[in-house]
């Protein structure tokens, strides 16, 4: 029988994905010593990173008249560069991350039964196979390349050159294995995305909890807590949004700039397994954006769903006092949480994820018409 995934488990997997590159925020009560420890060893982690895309760099400008080989060499570009972009804003926004990750434990430690049921019912149960699918994803494409070098005779699993030569042991070696490393650095980040929508997929629970416990109130001083919670989860839920709003603007960028390129390359004149590589690519650049979009969308209608809550109670019955405190429940969920993008962009909801589908079609479709174009000589 299949083991059921609970919030707890769910937790500990995101978790474990982003292990090897210390992502997850540490104890509000942790020492200097541990700070610094994370501080330096993300540090290596952009040295580690940055080499690599330096010689990815290299191999793309050196191969720059071999049309196959250029393409090769510039794929590696994208998500090396998202790992950088990630490090960067887990740097300067970690203060802010690790309070809202430590409320975020603090609510499924303290969580009640019913709470629990509800949790586990409408989003453990309906969300983890498909952030599970993704994750899975990240990691296997890893692995694909990790075997690229013994399947297809190649020398390294990444498309790079170097100014000097390292077809010779140990340096050979040490070369594999630095990719490797960067590699897995690479689909860790990508799993940053899970994490990114764990935050915003409980504080919609939380609001849904909330919505709940509205509908079945019967006196006041429940009202009144009620009233609590929901300044207080507004508060933590916008929180969560400024935090979640930096790492999605890096994702929505790469992979905006790689599904371009994909298009170019797919509409260009290469070898069909480039172009195989181009489709499952675009497809984990699509997922990514998606990931964020999906929880997003979510979190605008259960926002929103508080104040219906509030307004199908039985006010007209009620005092003044408590008509007006239902007033500013309903008066404050007409603005619901929204994940605005920084930089002028839309914020997110599957909405504007139509859109960014629409949009990329529309640039592969005029890059399409341009090459055919150029090719029938007009």
């Amino acid at each position: 029988m299949k083991e059921r995934i609970t919030l707890k488990k769910a937790i500990a997997v995101v978790k474990f994905s982003l292990f090897v590159i210390w992502f997850w925020p540490l104890p509000l009560s942790a020492s200097k010593h541990k700070v610094l420890c994370m501080r330096l060893y993300q540090i290596v982690c952009i040295l580690l990173t940055v080499t690599v895309l330096a010689s990815m760099i290299y191999a793309t400008v050196k191969n720059i008249n071999d049309l196959d080989l250029f393409i090769k060499s510039s794929l590696g570009l994208f998500p090396t560069s998202h790992v950088l972009g990630n490090i960067l804003c887990h740097l300067i926004m970690y203060r802010r991350l690790q309070c809202v990750t430590h409320k975020v434990e603090n609510f499924c430690e303290f969580m009640e039964s019913h709470e629990e049921a509800t949790v586990q019912r409408e989003y453990v149960d309906k969300y983890s196979n498909f952030y599970g699918f993704c994750m899975s994803l990240f990691y296997m494409s890893l692995f694909g390349l990790f075997a690229g070098p013994i399947v297809l005779d190649e020398p390294l699993p990444a498309p790079a050159e170097f100014p000097f030569d390292v077809s010779h042991q140990p340096l050979r070696a040490i070369t594999y294995m630095h990719q490797i490393v960067v590699g897995l650095f690479i689909a860790a980040h990508l799993c940053v995305n899970a994490f990114m929508a764990l935050l915003l997929w409980l504080a919609s629970a939380r609001f849904k909890l909330l919505t709940d416990e509205l509908r079945t109130i019967t006196n006041i001083y429940d009202f009144a807590k009620c009233i609590e919670k929901h300044q207080q989860l507004l508060e933590y839920a916008a929180e969560v949004a400024l935090t979640v709003r930096p790492f999605a603007l890096v994702t929505v960028f790469f992979s905006t700039v790689s599904l371009i390129v994909f298009g170019l390359i797919f509409i260009a004149e290469v070898s069909l397994s480039l172009k195989i590589q181009c489709v499952f690519l675009a497809t984990s650049a699509l997922l990514e954006v998606f990931m964020y979009a999906w929880p997003a969308e979510h979190l605008i209608h259960v926002s929103t769903n508080v104040g219906q809550a509030a307004f199908e109670m039985d006010w007209y019955d009620e005092a003044e006092y408590l008509r007006k405190n239902l007033q500013m429940i309903i008066l404050r969920s007409q603005k619901p949480i929204l994940v605005v993008l920084p930089c002028g962009l839309p914020s997110l909801s599957l909405r504007y994820y139509a859109s960014y589908l629409s949009t990329i079609f529309s640039y592969f479709t005029t890059m399409r018409i341009m090459f055919e174009e150029e090719d029938s000589g007009i």
